[in-house]
């Protein structure tokens, strides 16, 4: 990606403020979302389309599936359908109404957990966890800064990474999507700090939101 593209990517949260202000519908498949404003809108980047089509594509009939961080609840309400028992957590307290609403609306069954990542998840393992993380290195401030900003350390990815063990066997499918605008190297550090390791599944690149990544989380040894 040239440094321009890259210049006129980093910002793009703050470029979008405006259009995240209203309440707006999305569509995907067969299911329509509303989207609340400050909840991160899934049909702006690639990255939660690249999550769908990768879930859409794995068997997940009487599995269970956590996703972490849900915003509207899309990818989780696209898993339910698929025959999962799926659970979507948020902080955001808009986030969790906007799931409420759009599982009422679509008719699926959902379990909605407020929650900073891991924190209100009741102890047990999973099938699948899933996670599209916030990228950006500054510290949240808002509610809706959280699905946009890991803080300046990177303290998400530190927390997110010295938790999910708890929630996983030697078979659970841990998947997360990045980005090159991301500081990839950085992540893969915090992992292994962990004894995670980011097995790369899959890539597809997008003129306007360079290489996307689909990783698979697994414990190391």
């Amino acid at each position: 990606m040239n440094k321009l593209l890259r210049a006129l990517l980093l910002p793009v949260p703050k470029l979008v403020t405006w259009y995240l202000s209203k309440r707006r519908t999305y569509r995907y498949q067969d299911l329509t979302l509303e989207v609340l404003p400050g909840v991160f809108h899934p049909g702006l980047f690639f990255s939660t389309t690249f999550l769908l089509e990768f879930i859409e594509q794995q068997q997940l009939d009487n599995s269970t599936l956590l996703e972490v961080g849900a915003g509207t609840g899309i990818v989780s309400l696209f898993a339910a359908k698929k025959g999962a028992q799926a659970t979507a957590t948020d902080i955001n307290p808009s986030a969790i109404l906007n799931m409420e609403h759009n599982a009422q609306r679509n008719n699926i069954s959902l379990t909605i957990i407020q929650s900073n990542l891991f924190e209100n998840v009741p102890k047990r393992s999973f099938d699948w966890i899933v996670v599209n993380p916030p990228y950006y290195p500054k510290d949240p401030v808002t509610s809706a800064d959280f699905a946009w900003y890991c803080g300046k350390d990177h303290e998400y990815f530190r927390m997110f990474f010295g938790t999910v063990s708890s929630y996983m066997t030697a078979t659970t499918q841990t998947i997360m999507v990045l980005s090159d605008v991301c500081a990839l190297e950085t992540i893969s550090r915090i992992a292994a700090e962990h004894s995670l390791h980011l097995i790369k599944l899959a890539e597809k690149k997008i003129w306007a939101d360079g290489n996307n990544y689909l990783y698979r989380i697994k414990r190391i040894g």
